[in-house]
């Protein structure tokens, strides 16, 4: 009997260790969504995919302080120096349908936003940080704070600091930032090309006349949202309440207007064309440019809005409705097509997706709307909860069990025909 109970002990060990070893798989750094997929080391996040094309091979990120102290750095170093930084112990914290958070050793969270631009953000949360980027192709300066780059896997990609600080490209073709504290550098990806669009868009952004970027999507049968916010005291959520008809609510501790940059897919409205906007109730009134966008936010007398059909820089959204609001603390802006009926259902979805990210300037853009920063509401959700994590041990738990069960039965009738 003695060897029959140390039969099943081996057995019932050789059944766990299968499902122990897919466990230590499931715990592994990775994130797989709907556009972006990514890995990490202990110290960076690696493979950085939107669309499955590869748009930043690694992100390291370290305190400048540590980077001083470690590899001699002084706060003028050239950005050249920052390239050998070692990167500080990171961890995935959170992972959902719209993105996964995580955080560094060194003070600083990463944002990375599953959206049609793969929006990555490091935030400079609690102290000054540099941070390198290990890209392919060619890259172009643009300014202080922009720099532009080809992938070798055909996408096209932005890198901004938004807010304090500044980055460049190295001797080796790759790109360093550094990020004061409370600023952000923020990457966006263009899978399919960029366009003059979008780079108006990014000058918005640098230049803290954006506030946030939402992102109303489809991902199979169900809608998500992200909003990535850009600067200190900006809080954004979103609440879809019936096709048709997207709700979002911004507030700002800070008084001045700001632009709103919606992405909306094709699903969301019967016709683009026919988007109208109101604030608080009250009708937007159309611009025809950036400038006068940029007019309303600056304490215009009315709010603007302004509709462009998107291409394939953002293929996930049909159009791109942006929202020059004149004014804060807290307004709701609703965005409905000529075929809404005017009904506020129930919410059947409702998401606000976090990431910081405060402003900055671009020294070779025109759109100078400077104004303070604007921080994230730091809070993603999704109306259909699930995130895109690449692992599960689900599965192979329950087929250990059956094995378990199996293997007792088997033991059990050898004992009784024993007996």
């Amino acid at each position: 009997m003695k060897r029959t109970v140390a039969i099943l002990a081996m057995l019932v060990v050789s059944a766990i260790a299968p499902v122990t070893a897919l466990a230590g798989t499931a715990d592994q750094q990775a994130y797989a969504g709907s556009h972006v997929a990514f890995d990490t080391g202990s110290t960076a996040v690696v493979d950085y995919r939107v669309d499955g094309k590869q748009t930043v091979d690694s992100v390291r990120v370290q305190s400048q302080s540590e980077a001083e102290s470690s590899i001699g750095l002084g706060g003028s170093a050239d950005l050249d120096a920052a390239a050998g930084i070692v990167g500080a112990a990171l961890s995935v914290d959170a992972e959902t349908d719209a993105g996964a958070s995580l955080t560094t050793e060194s003070g600083a969270s990463i944002e990375a936003h599953d959206n049609g631009h793969g929006s990555l953000v490091v935030a400079a949360d609690d102290a000054a940080q540099y941070v390198a980027l290990n890209v392919s192709g060619d890259a172009e300066q643009t300014g202080e704070k922009r720099v532009v780059y080809e992938t070798d896997g055909g996408a096209t990609a932005t890198a901004m600091v938004v807010g304090e600080g500044n980055v460049s490209v190295t001797e080796h073709g790759n790109l360093t930032a550094a990020v004061e504290e409370d600023s952000r550098l923020v990457v966006r990806s263009y899978t399919d090309g960029r366009s003059d669009a979008d780079e108006s868009e990014e000058r918005l952004i640098v230049n803290e006349t954006a506030a946030a970027s939402v992102y109303v999507m489809s991902q199979g049968e169900k809608r998500v949202t992200d909003t990535v916010t850009y600067g200190q005291d900006t809080a954004v959520a979103v609440e879809e309440r019936a096709e048709g008809r997207v709700d979002v609510t911004v507030s700002r501790t800070a008084h001045e207007g700001r632009v709103i940059l919606a992405h909306v897919s094709n699903e969301t409205f019967h016709s683009t064309e026919d988007v109208q906007v109101a604030v608080d109730g009250e009708a937007a009134a159309s611009a025809s440019s950036y400038a006068e966008l940029r007019q309303a936010a600056a304490g215009g007398d009315t709010s603007k809005y302004m509709v462009r059909q998107s291409g394939g820089a953002s293929a996930s959204a049909g159009a791109t409705v942006l929202v020059g609001v004149n004014h804060f603390s807290t307004r709701t802006v609703t965005m409905t097509d000529s075929t809404d009926d005017g009904e506020t259902a129930t919410s059947d979805g409702s998401d606000a997706t976090e990431t910081d990210a405060p402003a900055g300037d671009d020294d070779d853009s025109s759109d100078s709307d400077a104004a303070e920063g604007d921080s994230a509401d730091g809070d993603a959700t999704d109306d259909e909860s699930g995130a895109g994590a690449t692992t599960s041990g689900d599965g192979a738990g329950f087929g250990g069990a059956v094995a378990l069960l199996a293997l007792a039965a088997v033991v059990s009738l050898a004992v009784a025909r024993r007996n």
